[in-house]
This record gives structure tokens, sequence and C-alpha cells, in this order.
């Protein structure tokens, strides 16, 4: 009969518990991701509707939030005033009728500004009469944003599939949205930018780069934004259907 446990037996116990509490460690760091995650994806969606419908009421999207950390949560100079190379920045969030989340949970907002194809002040004009309300200017500019040649200098995303560690912003094949949301989740890559929440290639765009992550990079252990676009052609599309 034994009289208590050997160092071996000890060690071979302690190794099992220490395994255990690792995997425990890991599956809880997980979960707590996810749900950052999914929390930003809420948030990026809810604003994506916020701009379609500021759009529909205003016949044009809104400037960007060019404060350094999105507290004032209006657009730049007030509606009708955006500076013209203004394309990034923060979201308006009052402007769109949304309560100004803590900075650590505000989304980027990039816009499409092109000539002929400024969707944030758009030219009135349509092509069967007058333009009284604008929808037939913002058409315009929407189709003219469709039709126009990539750009780097403007929001834009790599068309090409990115390296899953890739910290930089490629320019290859650029894709030049109407409008893109980055939102981030949590600080993965630990970098010490004064935007801490944002990975990779969105901690420029959260100063002042126009180039962000392209919208279908998966989550990785150095990574976890969630960057929503919406294309020229698919708000012309919408715009039709909703003012018909």
């Amino acid at each position: 009969m034994h009289a208590g446990f050997t160092l071996v037996e000890v060690a071979v116990v302690a190794g099992i518990l220490g395994l255990l509490a690792l995997t425990m460690t890991s599956a809880f760091e997980g979960m707590e991701q996810a749900r950052q995650q999914n929390t930003a994806q809420a948030h990026a969606e809810a604003a994506r509707q916020a701009l379609r419908t500021f759009m529909l009421r205003n016949k044009r999207l809104p400037c960007p939030d060019n404060s350094t950390y999105g507290d004032r949560g209006r657009e730049a100079n007030g509606a009708g005033s955006c500076p013209g190379d203004l394309r990034v920045g923060w979201l308006p969030y009052e402007s769109l009728g949304l309560q100004v989340p803590v900075r650590s949970q505000r989304l980027r907002y990039g816009v499409h500004r092109g000539t002929n194809a400024d969707l944030v002040a758009p030219l009135h004009g349509a092509v069967d009469g007058p333009d009284l309300e604008g929808t037939g200017g913002l058409a315009r500019a929407l189709a003219t944003a469709a039709q126009a040649a990539p750009s780097t200098d403007q929001p834009h995303y790599s068309g090409a599939v990115p390296a899953l560690s890739s910290d930089t912003c490629a320019s290859a094949e650029p894709v030049n949205p109407a409008f893109v949301l980055a939102a981030p989740a949590t600080d993965r890559d630990v970098d010490g930018a004064i935007h801490p929440g944002f990975d990779g290639p969105n901690r420029g765009f959260a100063t002042s780069s126009p180039c962000v992550a392209p919208p279908a990079r998966p989550a990785t252990r150095i990574y976890d934004d969630v960057v929503v676009a919406e294309s020229a052609t698919t708000l012309l599309g919408w715009l039709s259907t909703a003012t018909r």
C-alpha cells in the first residue's frame, strides 16, 4: 500500500494541470477576442446603415471628423464646408444621429472624393430635368466613381490576397470603395501607436493614410480589426431602389 505519491507522479500531475490551465487560458482569450470582434462588427454594420440613411436624406455622404481622436463627433467645419482634400477621418457620429462611443471603439471612415465624383459634395445636375433634391447629382457622382480608374490617393484596399502577417498596406490592385469603415477590436499587435486598437495596415489608416486592410482579411493572432466597405456600384443600385 502506497504511503503517498512519488516525485515522478507529482511532476506528471503538475504537468497535466499546467497544460489544462494553459488550454483554458487560451480558450478564454479566444472567446474574448471573438466577443470583441463581434462587437466591432456590430458597430461597423450599424454605421454602414447610418451612412446609407444619411446619404438618402442629404443626397451626399458625410465629411469625416478630422479631430485627433474623434472627440468632435461631427463633420469637419460643419455640413457643406468640408475641406476638399479630406478623405479620411473619424466617423462623424453626431452628424449621423449616433452616440459617440469611447475612444477605443471609434470607427475610422474614408470616403471617395474624386474629380466629378465628390461623394461629400456632389454637383447638382440631372439628365432629364431639374435636380431640385440633388438625387441626380449624387447618382451621377456615384456612377462616375464606379467607372474611375483605381487610385491610391483615394481610400483604398488591395484587391490582391495579402499575406496574413503583413503590417504594410500594399498598393497592388487598389480597390476604391465609395466609403470604408475600420473598426478596432483588440490590440493584437501591441504596437503602442497613438490609436493602439488598430492592427496591421489600419494603424496608418487611423492617422492619415488612405489605405486600409481588405474587408476579407481574416482574424489572426496579430490582427482582428473589422473592415466594412461599400462600392459605388452597390450604393448606386441601392439609391435607385430607395428613390424609385
